[in-house]
């Protein structure tokens, strides 16, 4: 696998070495209030979790996740999942930073870098959602090339509320006209 490298960032395979600091961020009930994964999450888990993504194919069909680290400055500081559909044209992204990594563009960096590569190597189309109450993740997409789509009423629960999420989805020549 090929790093994916922006101005400020690489974007890299996982390591054993990125549990603790994977397992601190997505356990920060700031980051976790908007997502369907259980937090806290325990060391020991995100370890589990790290060697899972150890065996993940970057190019084929499934889900590979993109540890995240400023370029200078090496060490986790987010982490952004692409599933990849088993036709190759198709993908959808999610991106988790931690709040001291918000408001400094690396999101839109990471997410603009994956969605570029991922045209590069034949997909067409890629989505995402974000809760509705999510008004920065929204913003966000936005951002980097993404259009709202829909709605999905009470789409997911998430610590017993039924929320909506937003639908987006882009094409490689909404990223260029984004850009």
């Amino acid at each position: 696998m090929t790093d994916i490298v922006t101005r400020r960032l690489r974007l890299r395979r996982f390591s054993r070495t990125d549990a603790s600091a994977r397992a601190r961020y997505r356990s920060d009930p700031r980051v976790a209030r908007y997502q369907t994964w259980r937090s806290p999450i325990s060391h020991a888990q995100a370890e589990a979790i790290v060697a899972d993504y150890l065996t993940e194919n970057p190019e084929g069909p499934g889900s590979f996740q993109y540890a995240i680290e400023l370029y200078r400055r090496p060490g986790l500081i987010g982490d952004l999942a692409v599933a990849r559909e088993a036709g190759p044209d198709r993908a959808v992204l999610g991106i988790t930073l931690p709040p001291d990594m918000h408001h400094q563009g690396y999101a839109t960096e990471a997410m603009t870098a994956v969605a570029d590569h991922l045209f590069a190597t034949g997909v067409e189309r890629i989505t995402t959602t974000c809760d509705v109450r999510n008004t920065a993740s929204a913003k966000l997409l936005r951002r980097v090339g993404f259009e709202e789509q829909g709605r999905e009423k009470q789409y997911v629960a998430q610590r017993g509320i039924h929320a909506d999420v937003l639908l987006f989805g882009m094409s490689g020549e909404q990223l260029r006209r984004s850009l």
